[in-house]
């Protein structure tokens, strides 16, 4: 996620406000500063991964429980989730960016 946003950052120029968030007819219901657009879903994403690997890892016992196989699984497909809802805002925000040129 931060490669993809590294690179949309080559994209977008500095002081340009990014939509985050678009309604039915396809425009931004409201935009943030590029740092902060570009890096908040890493930020979230790397948040609530080190939640889930915290709880997984809080169990006293030494062998795998269900309930942190669970949760690895869960982490995992956490992580999947993030990386295709971040990859669509970009492709989305980068292409309505263009076209208001």
């Amino acid at each position: 996620m931060a490669i993809l946003s590294a690179s949309a950052a080559t994209k977008i120029a500095p002081g340009t406000r990014v939509p985050m968030q678009f309604g039915l007819k396809g425009k931004p219901l409201w935009s943030a500063p590029r740092r902060f657009a570009l890096l908040f879903a890493p930020a979230m994403a790397a948040g609530f991964g080190l939640f889930l690997t915290y709880m997984a890892h809080s169990t006293d016992t030494d062998h795998l429980t269900r309930e942190a196989l669970s949760l690895g699984t869960s982490r995992v497909g956490m992580a999947l989730a993030f990386v295709v809802a971040h990859t669509a805002h970009l492709a989305i925000a980068l292409n309505w960016l263009s076209r208001q040129k």
